[in-house]
């Protein structure tokens, strides 16, 4: 195997759509290749991780992870294992793990990592009893919570889980809020002086967008000047389509897709609101828009409650309440003073606890 002075990992994920998750794949890979290791992608050819890897140059081998599959993808996985050797494996979803930790743990390679991004129930039952407590060797989650329903519902030893939030990776020319501001205003047509609200996000049925739109009517019933920017793809994009030409004030809502380059939305809003009603750890989206200099409103779900403290750094609100978030964004609005406090705050916790260098350190001890 390889020295721990250079380490060889091999990645392996089955989705194949492009969010959190995904996304702190790859630049966890491109930070260990900066340090000097050798990163590998097992994943499906028609993902974005998988072609976002290839054009960057990591070594990436596809293999569709699904459940009819699996015993196949043990062989698979299970030969590519034994001829690439590596040091250690880290899977991400429920398919690819099945397959690649019984590969691994057959090959007795040393370090099988198990993320946890999402703070879903795990159904507890002797299969995922087993892979849990036995198949892997380290578990990693993204909040204390997920962690914490790990240990809890299969007893497992409070060293194996490790929770090691997603790190930020903030562009190097990410520009002023100013300018921000102003590429936006003119890419959707709207004035400058607009109070913008936005979620930048997957279109997922349990992100909440059908809240934030019923309180964005409610806001603007009150205020001219605000507008709702929602950025984002996925599976439910034509539903929140529906829901926006439904909406009285449909002319003042913009739905921009899936952007490659989210930072700068980011920095454009006044408000970023993430509205999911479940299943979040601690969502890159928060932790871009604080360090963006963006005032937040959240709902209590998952690890929300880890990284936005409510009246200090952020507004935290009940899911499905979309009465709750009309008077989160109204206080926004009206307390400005307030309002300058909390993203001094935000940047400044942000800047404390995600660093890419603290996370990739503590990475670097639990693969050697």
């Amino acid at each position: 195997m390889p020295s721990a002075n250079k380490l060889k990992i091999i990645h392996t994920e089955a989705s194949p759509h492009w969010g959190g998750q995904e996304i702190r794949i790859f630049e966890e890979m491109k930070w260990f290749r900066q340090q000097g290791h050798e990163m590998i992608l097992i994943a499906p050819s028609n993902g974005t991780l998988y072609k976002q890897c290839a054009q960057s140059g990591f070594q990436v081998i596809s293999i569709y992870f699904t459940k009819p599959r699996t015993i196949l993808n043990i062989f698979k996985t299970t030969w590519i294992i034994w001829r690439l050797k590596p040091h250690a494996v880290a899977t991400h979803s429920s398919t690819d793990s099945w397959a690649v930790l019984i590969a691994a743990y057959t090959l007795r390679i040393r370090v099988r990592a198990r993320y946890r991004h999402v703070s879903t129930t795990i159904r507890k039952n002797l299969l995922n009893r087993i892979q849990y407590r036995y198949l892997c060797s380290i578990i990693v989650t993204t909040g204390e919570c997920i962690s914490d329903h790990i240990r809890k519902t299969f007893q497992v030893d409070k060293t194996k889980v490790k929770t090691l939030p997603t790190a930020l990776y903030p562009p190097n020319n990410l520009p002023t809020k100013r300018d921000s501001r102003n590429l936006l205003m003119r890419e959707i047509g709207a004035k400058q002086n607009s109070f913008a609200i936005g979620q930048i996000s997957v279109l997922r049925s349990w992100k909440g967008h059908s809240s934030l739109i019923d309180a964005f009517d409610k806001v603007a019933q009150k205020h001219r000047d605000v507008i709702l920017v929602i950025v984002g793809g996925g599976p439910i994009e034509a539903r929140i389509h529906e829901l926006v030409e439904k909406s009285f004030y449909k002319n003042r809502i913009y739905c921009l897709g899936h952007k490659e380059k989210p930072w700068p939305y980011f920095s454009a809003l006044d408000v970023m609101v993430l509205a999911s009603t479940k299943n979040e750890g601690i969502p890159q989206a928060l932790l871009q828009a604080m360090y963006s200099e963006t005032n937040v409103i959240a709902t209590s779900v998952g690890g929300i409650p880890e990284v936005v403290t409510n009246l200090k750094n952020g507004l935290l609100i009940k899911p499905d309440n979309p009465v709750e978030l009309a008077e989160a964004i109204e206080f926004y609005i009206n307390d400005k003073r307030l309002a300058k406090n909390m993203i001094r705050e935000g940047k400044a916790f942000v800047d404390l606890k995600f660093s890419k260098e603290i996370m990739g350190e503590k990475l670097t001890e639990i693969y050697s």
